[in-house]
């Protein structure tokens, strides 16, 4: 019984005991923490290296303490620091300490391009406290040695030479006369150019005028087909240019004017020159189809736009000038087109 009666009472003084130490530590606590909090602000930089090639980035990083409810005023990060380009910033922060106090690293990434000596700024810093009170702080500067990628002592290398002048010793009518004589070269070869150019005009015009008219429809005909409009769903292009290579014809194969006439007029015409009925309708048809063309938005069927040309050679071919050859007749006309090509570039 006696034994029972002491472990409760030894239990009973444990437990007391607990309790009181757990109320010491509550209320230690808060004391403790008031006594260790920080109410100053500082700031300290530093650098990873103090000397440096021009254009070499390098960092610097500041270390800003506050007190734990202060509102920092921070610098604006701009383009530069001081005389120092910032290549890159980044903030980290803010961690608590165990004293209460907080904790912000400012680190920047700097390059320069002048070298010497250059100074990184003080750094200035304010920050409010919840009273209304205001803190202040500045670091130190840091100098920075930038030094060139050339060798001060280096030999091979040396700085350009004035500019020397150069005696004028020409006169300046030499100049004058080169010049003018210049202006004169280039007069006579233009002219002589420009000759040359009228007299292989003039030979081409007059060869070109001996043709037979169904040679120069015929080849106004294969270069139609090489554009290839209809395939490009450019009809209407493709009726004029026939319409007018036909009327070209005709003019120069029956002596009228059937460039000037409506279509109706030129087929009177014609009829008057004796033409067969045969040709005489084969030109008024493919003639009206590309007035439908041109003037009526008319679209015709597939085979007709393929067979176009082909049709207008056949009216050519049909309607051609057939002269009588004699044995020497080849021999003879060309002689004369030579001649009188040749006569021409005599006279031009």
């Amino acid at each position: 019984m006696k034994v029972m009666e002491l472990s409760s009472v030894r239990c009973r003084y444990r437990l007391r005991l607990l309790v009181g130490l757990i109320f010491c530590l509550a209320y230690a606590r808060p004391v403790v923490a008031q006594q260790n909090r920080t109410d100053s602000l500082s700031v300290t930089v530093a650098v990873d290296q103090e000397r440096i090639t021009i254009g070499d980035a390098f960092q610097y990083v500041v270390t800003v303490v506050s007190p734990l409810e202060a509102a920092i005023r921070w610098p604006d990060t701009g383009k530069t620091l001081g005389g120092f380009d910032i290549l890159s910033f980044d903030h980290d922060g803010p961690y608590i300490r165990p004293d209460g106090a907080h904790v912000d690293t400012l680190r920047y990434t700097l390059t320069i391009y002048t070298t010497g000596v250059q100074n990184i700024l003080p750094l200035s810093l304010s920050c409010i406290l919840e009273d209304g009170s205001e803190l202040f702080a500045v670091s130190d500067s840091i100098p920075i040695t930038i030094v060139s990628v050339i060798d001060d002592e280096a030999t091979d290398i040396r700085d350009l030479k004035n500019p020397v002048d150069i005696p004028a010793s020409i006169p300046w009518y030499i100049w004058v006369a080169g010049g003018v004589g210049l202006i004169l070269l280039a007069g006579v070869i233009w002219y002589i150019i420009h000759r040359r150019r009228q007299r292989d005009e003039v030979v081409e015009a007059f060869v070109d005028s001996v043709r037979p008219p169904h040679e120069k429809a015929l080849d106004e005909l294969d270069q139609l087909a090489r554009f290839q409009w209809l395939a490009q769903g450019r009809v209407k292009t493709h009726y004029t240019v026939l319409s007018e290579i036909l009327r070209r014809y005709l003019s120069a194969r029956y002596k009228i004017a059937a460039m000037e006439f409506t279509t109706t007029e030129l087929m009177v015409a014609i009829r008057r020159l004796e033409t067969p009925y045969d040709q005489v309708q084969s030109i008024n048809r493919l003639l009206q189809e590309s007035d439908m063309v041109k003037f009526a938005k008319f679209t015709p069927e597939p085979d007709p736009q393929s067979q176009s040309i082909q049709n207008t050679r056949d009216i050519i071919e049909q309607t051609r000038l057939v002269e009588v050859e004699t044995p020497d007749s080849d021999e003879t006309s060309t002689g004369e087109v030579i001649a009188k090509a040749e006569d021409v570039k005599h006279e031009t």
